[in-house]
């Protein structure tokens, strides 16, 4: 087989395929995401306050609509999109939104923990509670949570195909 053939090493190997794009593993992705974020939304969903006072605590949003709009909205969204992965529709979608949100909890979770080490707190020991319905953890242990999560959504996003999926043919005439 020569390179031409698709099986160069910058593709990945055979056929463009590489280990990321196993069809057991894209499948664990999608399961694993689905369930984290449908408990975390379901923890969030019934105490919008509490979970604006959480989001008003990173410094992003202060105190109003948007706040409040985003407390309530927000856990819908994972919601939605962690059904969508369980059921197989939509799936690029959800992972393009979770592309974002993974990114965003990475930017505001940083942000806090750089000012956390700015008064003086080592790295390590930084611990609060980032809101996202789990309780309070290590800064460093959510970074790393968060930059999984966002590597899982990309592997969805960027997949050339998924399995176990719902797919609906249209018919010819």
């Amino acid at each position: 087989m020569t390179w031409s053939q698709g099986a160069s090493p910058a593709a990945g190997g055979r056929n463009g395929s590489h280990w990321i794009f196993n069809p057991y593993l894209l499948l664990a992705f999608r399961l694993l995401l689905a369930a984290i974020f449908i408990y975390a939304a379901v923890q969030k969903i019934g105490r919008p306050h509490a979970f604006a006072d959480e989001i008003h605590g990173y410094g992003v949003v202060d105190y109003g609509p948007p706040l409040y709009i985003m407390a309530v909205v927000l856990p819908w969204i994972e919601l939605l999109c962690g059904f969508s992965l369980v059921a197989g529709v939509a799936i690029r979608g959800a992972a393009l939104i979770l592309i974002g949100l993974n990114a965003m909890f990475l930017v505001v979770i940083a942000k806090k923990t750089i000012g956390y080490v700015s008064d003086g707190t080592p790295f390590m020991k930084i611990y609060f509670d980032c809101g996202c319905g789990f309780g309070a953890t290590y800064a460093w242990k959510k970074l790393l949570e968060d930059a999984a999560y966002l590597i899982m959504s990309l592997a969805l996003f960027a997949a050339p195909r998924h399995r176990f999926v719902v797919s609906i043919r249209r018919r010819s005439s």
